[in-house]
């Protein structure tokens, strides 16, 4: 199921994407923490026809898809492979929970990315209520709420940024500039498979819009610019 950040991850994707005024050149972009899925790189495509994408997963998974060029079995915090200053985009769909060493990651985006590239991001908000109790839950639970299936692998978290202000803070400490941070509730997302949890689940995240609770809200597309 779609996220309402994953949404915006791809309409920022896409508003990031002009044609280099200098070169002429198409833009690239690299999808980290790409699994298997080629979702991203098709709903771009769909507005933006002609671009090149590298990804990169620390799980192997050799893809075809007629944006896709290189394909790096790594991961984010250590891409040696990766060159340097290459993209005008890289774009992450929730990824961040997973990486132990967030600062290393940021490191290396860093590098990899040109001149006021953009590093779009989906991550969740450790203070949601959701992720509070997803980070002091075990694994085999966060499977059983997912259920099972492709696509439904739930991986190790460790949420090591901490707060989506203290990952701003390690941005900023790299040289980037925070550009938007749009929050969407989506308690639904998770519960809809358990009947009267699903109906509560809705009605919990429309409350939070409503009142517009940004910091309870659970699901976070950030959208940072290196300077």
């Amino acid at each position: 199921m779609q996220t309402p950040a994953e949404r915006c991850l791809i309409q920022n994707v896409i508003a990031s994407l002009p044609f280099s005024k200098r070169n002429k050149m198409l833009s690239t972009l690299l999808n980290v923490g790409a699994g298997r899925s080629t979702i991203l790189e098709t709903a771009i495509a769909t507005a933006v026809p002609r671009f090149t994408c590298d990804r990169i997963d620390v799980e192997q998974h050799r893809i075809k898809h007629p944006n896709v060029r290189n394909m790096y079995h790594a991961s984010v915090e250590s891409m040696p492979a990766v060159p340097s200053k290459t993209y005008d985009v890289v774009f992450s769909n929730y990824v961040f929970e997973h990486v132990p060493d967030v600062e290393a990651a940021i490191q290396e985006i860093a590098r990899v990315l040109k001149q006021d590239g953009t590093c779009i991001l989906t991550i969740p908000n450790p203070n949601a209520p959701e992720f509070f109790i997803s980070k002091w839950t075990p694994h085999h639970f966060h499977q059983w709420v997912k259920g099972s299936g492709e696509g439904q692998e739930a991986f190790p978290t460790f949420y090591a940024y901490r707060s989506i202000r203290n990952l701003t803070r390690l941005f900023e400490a790299h040289g980037f500039i925070l550009k938007s941070d749009q929050r969407f509730a989506f308690v639904y997302g998770y519960l809809y498979r358990f009947p009267i949890l699903n109906v509560i689940g809705k009605a919990y995240d429309g409350l939070l819009s409503l009142l517009r609770l940004k910091p309870l809200m659970g699901h976070v597309c950030l959208t940072y610019q290196k300077t």
